[in-house]
C-alpha cells in the first residue's frame, strides 16, 4: 500500500520534533489509530478537520504537510478539504493583491453557501427518483 506524501510528512515531521504517534494523537485530539492509519497508508482521505488539527499539533502549516522535496502536491479528493488548504496557505493573493483575513472570510462563506446548495439540489433530486 502505498503511504500518501499527507502520511509521509506528517510521521517525518513528527519524528523531527521527537513526537511519538501517541503524544501527536493525544495533542490533536484524533486517535493514535487514526495517525497509525495515515501514517501506514492505511487511510488516504481525511476531512479538513483532521488534517488542520494534526497540523497544529505539529505547529506547522497546512500546507506543510502536503510538501513533497521539489514541488507542493496536493492529495485530496473532496472539494471541501482542498479549498480549506487554499485558505490556508501563507499568502493568497488575487489579482496580485494579498487577500485580507475579511476577504478569506466571504470566500469562505461564499464558498460553504455553493457546497450548500449542491448538496441540496442532490438531495432533492434523490428524492423526485425515489418518488418514481
Amino acid at each position: 500500500m502505498q503511504v500518501s506524501i499527507l502520511g509521509q510528512n506528517i510521521k517525518m515531521i513528527r519524528e523531527k520534533k521527537y513526537i511519538n504517534a501517541y503524544q501527536l494523537s493525544k495533542k490533536a485530539h484524533v486517535s493514535a489509530s487514526t495517525i497509525s492509519e495515515i501514517e501506514s497508508g492505511i487511510r488516504q482521505n481525511l476531512n479538513s478537520s483532521t488534517v488542520m488539527k494534526i497540523a497544529n499539533a505539529l505547529d506547522v502549516s497546512v500546507d506543510s504537510l502536503y510538501k513533497t522535496e521539489n514541488n507542493l502536491e496536493y492529495v485530496v479528493e473532496d472539494i471541501q478539504d482542498c479549498f480549506h488548504m487554499i485558505l490556508e496557505s501563507e499568502v493568497l493573493k488575487l489579482d496580485d493583491e494579498e487577500l485580507s483575513d475579511t476577504e478569506k472570510k466571504q470566500l469562505q462563506v461564499s464558498f460553504q453557501a455553493s457546497l450548500d446548495v449542491i448538496r441540496l439540489n442532490r438531495e432533492n433530486t434523490k428524492k423526485r427518483r425515489n418518488k418514481k
